[in-house]
């Protein structure tokens, strides 16, 4: 399956999640900015679910930042990808100041969307996880390892796309995983869209004044 773009992958994945209806009197569709907001929205229009944006960033290698070796939000420890960092020899300083850089970002975001982290919304509560896709996994991890901190009953996880390895590895994160899309010859998440245009964040915040 190619989705036409972000708004149509949400569509598919609310479809999807009618199996787990009886979760979702008291779920909170948690969205990665920043395509991932707009494939959440769609879930959260179809159920009439709060959507909040859970600001995570990767961690990038030191020749290619688009290779992730982890993942980290504002506050709290980092995910680390603990093979892949030895197998690339990433030096410890370059990984406590990719840390902290991202750490810095995050904040930025989080302030311009004016999210705030209260563990009151998240505890006892269903979360439906949502990305645009899964390339390395890592982004998913941190975001499971802070809303089990934050107290949440069960994670879904809900993404159009993924390698069905990080599949297999991101299983033991989530309660449950929704992915319609699994391909042993993955390379990247735009592969699945005929429009995978960049979002901004000023069409985030829109569209999360405009959302449930």
């Amino acid at each position: 399956m190619i989705f036409a773009d972000r708004i149509h992958a949400g569509q598919v994945l609310a479809q999807k999640l009618k199996n787990f209806k009886k979760d979702l009197n008291t779920a909170i569709v948690v969205s990665i900015p920043r395509g991932g907001v707009v494939v959440g929205v769609q879930i959260a229009k179809v159920y009439k679910l709060p959507i909040f944006p859970l600001v995570i960033k990767k961690l990038g290698a030191p020749a290619n930042s688009e290779l992730a070796i982890g993942a980290t939000a504002s506050f709290g420890k980092p995910v680390l990808d603990r093979w892949l960092i030895a197998d690339l020899k990433v030096p410890s300083d370059y990984i406590k100041k990719e840390v902290l850089n991202k750490k810095r970002e995050a904040k930025v975001r989080e302030k311009f969307l004016g999210v705030k982290i209260e563990p009151d919304k998240f505890k006892g509560k269903v979360i439906i996880v949502v990305d645009d896709g899964l390339a390395t996994g890592q982004t998913a991890k941190m975001a499971a390892k802070i809303l089990k901190q934050l107290g949440s009953r069960k994670l879904i996880l809900a993404v159009p796309c993924a390698s069905s390895t990080v599949i297999e590895e991101i299983r033991k994160d989530y309660d449950e995983v929704i992915c319609p899309h699994i391909r042993d010859d993955f390379a990247a998440v735009g592969q699945f869209y005929r429009n995978f245009r960049p979002v901004e964040d000023e069409e985030v915040k829109k569209l999360l004044v405009t959302s449930y």
